[in-house]
């Protein structure tokens, strides 16, 4: 059986090599891990960010092109990551390149829906700390050090600038490959009524998961996320339909 690479994309302000990194001890053998650092982000710290969602997908794109016309791949998202996945699939196939089998999701509504809240990245930078201190997942430390105030604000506002005027053009353009959500029970950005919209952007099939645990349920989670995508990809195969 052939190997199934997986691309990993992270959530605002985050390192993909930081917060994917392990997941190889748990993922598959038959699963090739590939972390997707955004430019000025963890490796690619010093790049110029990415003025746009389309900018970072061609960039992110332009990345995976080794591994995606040989063998399948799925692209799993969290929060802002959810988009570009999302995005990533449908520049793919523009591209006439071969599209995801699966894209795995979490943390964020489908780019149709709006969230009703002031865009965080006009906010001052006191109100914008204390916006992000609330969603949670953040160390404290992080709040008391100057240093790594100068160093990751600046990466976490154009994130949150970047996802934030991202829109999609046009009504929902369906991928080819399924979607699975996982769904954490305590997210306050996201709810299974807006979830299940993800529906109809894939041609195939959507499943969700619910896990217990807050915004970065991911973080305690990930070994559980883990065997859902190896069951997913090389266990029940790819065009199972199911909710739950």
């Amino acid at each position: 059986m052939s190997m199934i690479d997986l691309f990993c994309i992270p959530y605002a302000g985050g390192s993909a090599h930081a917060i994917y990194g392990k997941w190889v001890e748990k993922l598959d053998p038959g699963i090739k891990l590939h972390p997707l650092e955004l430019a000025g982000h963890g490796r690619r710290m010093g790049e110029p960010f990415h003025a746009n969602v389309t900018e970072a997908v061609q960039d992110l794109l332009d990345k995976m092109r080794p591994w995606i016309g040989e063998r399948p791949y799925a692209v799993y998202g969290h929060s802002m990551g959810t988009g570009l996945a999302y995005e990533l699939a449908v520049a793919a196939r523009a591209s006439g390149l071969p599209q995801p089998v699966a894209l795995f999701l979490s943390g964020r509504i489908p780019p149709h829906l709006k969230y009703n809240e002031e865009p965080m990245h006009k906010l001052s930078d006191a109100d914008f700390l204390e916006k992000i201190r609330k969603i949670g997942g953040t160390p404290a430390q992080f709040f008391e050090s100057k240093e790594l105030l100068q160093l990751f604000l600046p990466i976490l506002r154009n994130d949150y600038r970047m996802i934030e005027q991202y829109r999609v053009n046009g009504k929902p353009q369906p991928v080819d490959g399924d979607i699975v959500f996982f769904l954490s029970d305590e997210d306050q950005y996201v709810n299974l009524p807006d979830i299940l919209e993800w529906e109809q952007y894939s041609r195939r099939s959507f499943e969700y998961h619910p896990f217990q645990g807050g915004h970065f349920f991911i973080h305690e989670a990930w070994d559980q996320i883990c065997m859902r995508i190896n069951r997913k990809l090389l266990g029940q195969g790819c065009a199972n339909h199911s909710k739950g």
